[in-house]
């Protein structure tokens, strides 16, 4: 597999990703063989909820509220989210590497295709 290291930095095993393709372009003269064309933006969408509410109402620190909203409001996270995109081949692993932060482990690829869908 082509980014079995880079799988392993995001905490996967190599069966976790096993029937997905990851792509690396080759990249050519218009893109200054970087392998990207354009921009894919990733999303992260708090939908409050009513234990995120009373979070808020007493001021709890945002990484609090943060790992209440992953725990009960299912939240997907920009790295969640580039993954999934990465798994369409939007964008490649070592993008994810190189843009967003790894603060939390990410949810298992099947669990990020169902809330995703």
């Amino acid at each position: 597999m082509v980014y079995l290291k880079e799988i392993r930095r995001l905490g996967y095993i190599p069966e976790d990703v096993s029937k997905f393709s990851f792509f690396k372009g080759k990249g050519c003269s218009q893109c200054n063989y970087t392998g990207y064309k354009g921009r894919v933006a990733v999303f992260e969408l708090l939908i409050i909820n009513e234990e995120i509410r009373d979070a808020l109402i007493k001021m709890k620190p945002s990484h609090e509220i943060r790992k209440i909203a992953i725990e009960s409001a299912e939240l997907i996270t920009l790295l969640e989210d580039a993954i999934y995109k990465a798994t369409n081949g939007l964008t490649t692993v070592n993008e994810i590497f190189r843009c967003l932060p790894r603060s939390v482990k990410p949810k298992q690829i099947q669990e990020i295709l169902r809330l995703q869908n």
